[in-house]
Parts: C-alpha cells; structure tokens; sequence
C-alpha cells in the first residue's frame, strides 16, 4: 500500500545503503583530512597527535552523517537509501518533516546508537514503524509516492 507503513526489510535496506553511503563519504573525507594534515607536519608525529587525528576523524564522522540527513531528510524526505527504496519522511500530518525536525531525528537517531540500537525496537511494535528518532521528532515513515488523493505536504 503506497503511503502507508513501510515494510521492515525497506527500512532496514535504506539504513544500509545509507550507512554504505556514509561509510565511502567518511572514509574518503578522513583519508584526505589525513594527507592535509601529515602533509604539513613539521615533526613525527607521536602518541597525541595520533590521538587528535583520531578525534578529529571521529568528529568528521559525526559532522557528516548529521549533515547528510538533516540535509536530505530536511529538503526532500528522503536520503539516498530511502529515495531507492522508496520511503519518505513526514510529520506525523502528512507534512514534510523540514530541517528542525530532520535535525532532531538526526539526533534521536544517536540516542539509538548510544542505547545499542534498543531505540530502533519501538519499530517492530508502533503501527507507523515510529523508532525512538521518530518519536523524539515527531515524525513517520511512509511509502512514496503517495496515491493521488493523500496529502503529500
């Protein structure tokens, strides 16, 4: 059913062709962050300077998976894995989520991680598929497109 609740095994294949994604982008940002970085190095580098590379990497990480969702989920509903898969994100109305709103799920999304992914569970027993980053958001997944007569924001 178009519009409606997403099946699980789309969920899931989106997530990870969005971690896919995430995990080229990452890894081509640190390896280029870390040529600049040695590139201009004036001494070896030791035990700290590994440390703060490490840091600093992760920080990318972090900094570029917030971006990509906030970004797309803000703009158009949907990131690279959802737009294949066909799944959109919306307010609870039917409205597009917007930046804030991406934002917070964004940020939910890390409660998720921090709690192991216990947060991902509300998924298998909500009826809108609503994990902890919708529920912090205020927003759902949906099947797209939607039929003509629902409301598509």
């Amino acid at each position: 059913m178009m519009g409606g609740r997403p099946a699980l095994w789309r969920l899931a294949a989106a997530a990870i062709t969005d971690a896919l994604v995430g995990v080229i982008a990452w890894s081509l940002a640190a390896m280029w962050l870390m040529t600049v970085v040695l590139a201009f190095k004036r001494r070896p580098v030791d035990a700290v300077d590994s440390l703060l590379l490490a840091v600093a990497v992760l920080l990318l990480g972090v900094a570029l998976h917030t971006v990509y969702h906030t970004v797309l989920v803000g703009g158009c509903g949907q990131t690279l894995g959802k737009m294949l898969l066909g799944v959109v994100v919306v307010r609870r109305d039917g409205a597009p989520a917007g930046y804030g709103r991406a934002l917070l799920r964004c940020l939910g999304g890390g409660l998720c991680v921090l709690t192991l992914g216990l947060g991902r569970l509300p998924m298998l027993f909500t009826r809108e598929r609503r994990g902890l980053s919708d529920l912090v958001a205020g927003t759902r997944p949906i099947n797209y497109p939607l039929p003509p007569g629902e409301r598509a924001g």
